[in-house]
Parts: C-alpha cells; structure tokens; sequence
C-alpha cells in the first residue's frame, strides 16, 4: 500500500501532495548540510579550543618566568598602581606581594627623592610609553637602596589591567663602589682632604673666576715642622693620627669658600679665591698658625706641632699653576729658615734662588750619571802625641765642569732632599775602600778610613748588604773601615738604630757617633749603642780656650767617652792651644786644618811619609 503524505506550504494557498520519496531525498539532503554545517562549527570549535589551549600554555610559561625570574617585576596600570608582583620583588623591598597591591608605583621611590625623581619618569611614560634610568627607593624597614629600572608600556585597551611592566635590577653596591672609587680618586686616603687632581681642579676654576671678575686668588703652601721626627719616633699610625688631627684643624680655620687639600706627606696647599688685601692673608695665615698651638693628643700622648706657610698670590706671583706652587713652596722653605711657626709673603728674590736651586739640581743629576766630575779626599786623624797619622775621613768633592769646585754644604742637603745621596752614597763608600786598598798594598800599612753615612741611607734597611757587597768588591777589610753616623741621627728613632747598628757591627766594621754634644742623647742611651768612637764636635772645640762653657762641656764629654771605653777625637782643631787642652783632657786623637787641610790621595801618601820621617829625626 502506498503511504501519501500531504504537506502544506505556507508560501501556497493550496496544499499539493508530495511522494514519499521526493520527501526522503529532500530529508537527506538537508540533514547532509545539517551534517556539514555542524561539522564546520565543531571544526572551528576545535581551533578555539586549540587556540585557547596554546593562550593558556602561553599564559602559564609567562606566569612561570614571571614568578620564576631572578629580576624584580612589577605590573602596574594607568594609574600607576601595583596590580602584580614576582617574588624577587617582594624579596628587594621586603614586602608581601598582597601588601602592594594597588600602592602607587611611586610610593617605592625614596621620600626624600620623590619629588625630584617621579615627574620626569611619568611625563615620559605617558607621552614616550617607556623610561629607563637609575631611582632611589626605600624599603619596607627604611633601607634605600638604588636599582636601574626599565619601564616599557603594555598593548592594551582595558584600563584597569596593566599598562606598564617595570623591570628593577638592585645596582646599590655597584654604585657604591663606582663612588668609593671615585672618592679615592679625588680624596686623599689618610685625611680625607681632596687630594691634588682634585684641588688642582678647584685652583683652576679659582684662577678662572679671578680672571673675570678681577680679583685675586692667593696659594698657600703649608708644611709641618718637625714631623719627620714624630713619624719616626712615635710610629706611623700616630703620625698618620696626627695628620688627620691637623687637617681637620686646617679645614676648620680655611675661609668657606677656600679649599685645603693634602698635597704630600706633611704638606699641604690651600687656594683662596677672592681675596681682597694682603691684610686678609696675614690674618688667615696667623689663623692657621694659632689652630696648631693647642697640644693634640693621641693615644694618651700630648704633641706639640707647628707649620711654616708660604704665600703667593695670582695675578702678580706667576703666570701658570706649576710657577705659582714652585713659588709658594719657596716661600714656605723661607719660613722655615726664618725659624719655623711662622709664614712668608713670595718675592722675586726667591725664585731667582729657587732657579738657581733647580739649575744645580739639574747639574747635580748630570754629574751623577757618570761620577766623573767627583773625587775624594782624606783629611788625616792624628795622634796629638806622636803626630803620627792614626786614620783619615773621607770626604767628597764635586768639581763641575760648568760651575767649577761647588761646596758640599751647597750639593749635599739637596742630595738628601731628591735621594741622589744615595747613589752618592754608594760611590763613596767604594771609591774609599778601593783607594785605602790600593794605598795599604803598596805601603803595607793598614790604615783606617771613616765615612759619613747620611740619614737617607741609615734608613735603607739593605744598608749593610750594601756595604758588605762593597767590601766583598773591593776587598777591603771591615775592621779597616769606620762609619760615622750622626748623634742626632741615632735618637731620631732609637729601637730601628740600635738594630741597625747591631748589624752593621756584627759585619765587623766600626762605628763613630759624629758631631757629639750637638744632639740630645743620654748616658743610658749610649750605653746600649755598639759605638767605637766618639768625636767631639767643632763647635765646642772652637772656643774651648777663651769659653769656660764651651771647655766645661769638653770636659764632660772626654769623662763620659772615659768612663765607656770609647776612643775619642776632636774636630775642627786650628790652634796649638786647641790641641793641648784636648790632650790634657784626654784627648789623644785630633782632626782639622792646624794638623793637614783634606788631601787628594796622590797628597795623602806623601803626608802619611812625611809624618813618619819626622818620628825618626
């Protein structure tokens, strides 16, 4: 039987019948679109499902590094407004993140740089999107700390999620040497006084400043007096102690708009700008003399110290700053042979001196490099009983080629100042040794010769391999050779003399103290000195027949030198009357021009045989 089914279309008035099998293939066809239309819809389900899946695998990898990452980061919305933080963050400002959650960004930046920090970063983030540069900010317990921060804007358009990401990196200790380094660059380490590159700095901006205003900037150059003794006496951490003592005490008397610097070992050089007379210059210098009157103490000690200022001023005292510092240390030099403790205005008297210092001190150097324009002469040590020569002292000569014989007194201080002396020294010592050598083998007479030792050289601590590798070079026997060194020289710093001497001794050569009676040594120092020989010295032999002061300190001096077995010569003996009274005394050894004035070795042959000749007739 077949079924009909009627169906009725709303677009027709009248119904129309429609086979059943017309029906079943409009079914099918419609339910193959259904098919693929919803295949079409679970297609693209599925690429919003995959897309979604990699979104949140994307989200959760940028979770994790965001949580992970060692670099403090911050979320933070137009408003400025924390909305996230990693834990490198709560660990660099010590809070928790829900502590932070919208605190204004800048609530981080250190109170007292706030205001001076956040407006350009925020102007720059508005109007850029981006800012990268070095903040100060303050921790949850108050610590500031500085971290180079870069900021970078966010694409999006919901405004209460975050707009900016803020990436921090703590560089508080990488600053903080930079800085050290930068202040030990500029600032003296031992009083933290600037240090020349940097007051050379602020003499130049002075000198600038002078010049176009008109007015006067003066260069004071400062230096201690006595503070090599202290240094060496009472040790370097006093001495150090004491230089920061007395910075101190200069930069509190320095006019405030002056600048004092350290400018090497006890020296020091202050610059004043816009000084007005002279007048003003002497009340400073008088200022600066009188803030080292009181005693400073340290470590229960009680130093007296004082300083001599040299002065010069520009315009007038120099046209360059090498000129105008020469100047003001040939000032101060004056002060301190006007007596110390006192300062001294620069005349153009002085640098002619001054050049012609450094013109000898050029000559000097010149002459050391080959030694050719020195040689050496003895002057003989007698025995005032027999006449007969006992020893001699060597003694240097420097005869220039320019300048002709110059005077030790002229070349050896400034030997001392620029350490030629121990060259010098050096030269010397073997020059002596390989004469005597030489002038004992062929006489066959030993002889004894003595030799100044300076106190730059008493300080080397290699002195006696120096002097033993001499006496290995030369052969000359240690016995043979004397070493004087001066009183003064020894008290200086009394434990590193008594050690030196005790090695020069046990090499076997014999020891002199020089110039005796000028210094302040004791008895119970003597005592415990290796010494051989004393020599009395000049000044007191001079007037020891017509001085009864002079005479009396002779004589004590003999009854000491008595009393410690030591041998005992006079210097500087003229007169036969001189000569006597030491012999008398007890003086049996005699040096000076009343027995020989100092002899090339070619004279000092012929005298040593003219004494012995005598001795027979």
């Amino acid at each position: 039987m077949l079924l009909r089914t009627f169906f009725i279309y709303a677009e027709h008035d009248k119904p129309f019948m429609l086979s059943t099998t017309a029906y079943q293939t409009d079914l099918i066809s419609r339910m193959n679109d259904e098919v693929v239309n919803l295949r079409k819809e679970l297609a693209a389900l599925k690429g919003q499902m995959v897309a979604q899946r990699r979104e949140l695998s994307r989200y959760r990898m940028l979770s994790s590094v965001f949580q992970s990452a060692t670099q403090p980061i911050a979320l933070i919305n137009a408003n400025f407004q924390i909305l996230n933080v990693n834990p490198a963050f709560c660990e660099l400002t010590k809070y928790n993140d829900d502590e932070v959650i919208y605190f204004p960004i800048n609530g981080m930046i250190a109170h007292h740089k706030r205001q001076e920090l956040w407006p350009p970063v925020q102007t720059s983030l508005e109007q850029e999107g981006h800012w990268e540069g070095l903040l100060w900010q303050e921790s949850k317990t108050g610590q500031v700390y500085r971290v180079q921060v870069h900021i970078q804007s966010l694409d999006t358009e919901d405004l209460t999620q975050a707009k900016y990401v803020f990436f921090f990196h703590d560089v508080t200790h990488q600053k903080e040497t930079e800085e050290q380094l930068q202040h030990r660059s500029n600032y003296d380490l031992i009083t933290d006084l600037p240090n020349w590159n940097l007051f050379l700095n602020h003499f130049i901006s002075a000198l600038y400043v002078s010049g176009q205003e008109g007015t006067q900037t003066a260069l004071l150059f400062i230096g201690l007096d006595g503070f090599k003794v202290i240094n060496d006496t009472m040790g370097y951490t006093i001495g150090d102690k004491l230089l920061q003592e007395a910075a101190l005490r200069f930069e509190r008397t320095i006019p405030e708009q002056g600048t004092i610097a350290r400018f090497s070992g006890d020296q020091f050089t202050a610059v004043l700008p816009d000084i007005k007379s002279s007048e003003d210059l002497v009340v400073i210098a008088h200022d600066i003399l009188e803030a080292l009157e009181r005693p400073f103490e340290i470590e229960d000690e009680e130093i007296f110290v004082s300083c001599s200022i040299g002065i010069c001023t520009w315009p007038g005292d120099g046209d360059d700053v090498e000129t105008l510092l020469r100047n003001a240390d040939s000032a101060m030099h004056k002060a301190k042979e006007n007596g110390r403790n006192t300062f001294h205005f620069f005349t153009p008297d002085l640098d002619a001196k001054a050049q012609a210092k450094r013109a000898l001190e050029r000559d000097l150097r010149r002459a050391v490099r080959t030694f050719d324009e020195f040689h050496l002469v003895y002057q003989p040590i007698v025995d005032m009983k027999t006449g007969l020569m006992k020893s001699a002292e060597a003694l240097i000569r420097w005869h220039s080629a320019e300048r002709g014989l110059v005077s030790p007194d002229q070349f050896i201080h400034l030997a001392e100042r620029n350490n030629l002396i121990l060259p010098i020294g050096e030269w010397v010592l073997e020059t002596a040794c390989r004469e005597i050598q030489n002038w004992t083998q062929q006489t066959q007479d030993p002889f004894r010769v003595s030799i100044n030792l300076s106190s730059r050289q008493f300080q080397e601590d290699n002195l006696p391999q120096i002097i033993q590798n001499v006496l290995d070079r030369t052969g000359f026997d240690p016995n043979q050779l004397s070493l004087e060194i001066t009183e003064t020289l020894m008290m200086e710093n009394l434990d590193e003399a008594l050690k030196m001497l005790h090695e020069l001794k046990a090499m076997g050569v014999r020891l002199s103290i020089d110039d005796f009676g000028t210094g302040y040594s004791s008895l119970n120092y003597l005592k415990s000195f290796p010494l051989d020989t004393l020599k009395v010295d000049r000044m007191f032999v001079r007037d020891v027949t017509t001085n009864p002061e002079d005479a009396a300190m002779v004589t004590a001096i003999l009854h000491m030198a008595e009393s410690l077995g030591l041998e005992v010569v006079g210097e500087g003996i003229e007169t036969i009357e001189q000569s006597n009274f030491l012999l008398e005394k007890g003086c049996l050894l005699g040096q000076g021009y009343y027995f020989s004035r100092p002899l090339r070795i070619e004279e000092f042959n012929t005298f040593a045989q003219t004494q012995k000749q005598k001795m027979f007739v």
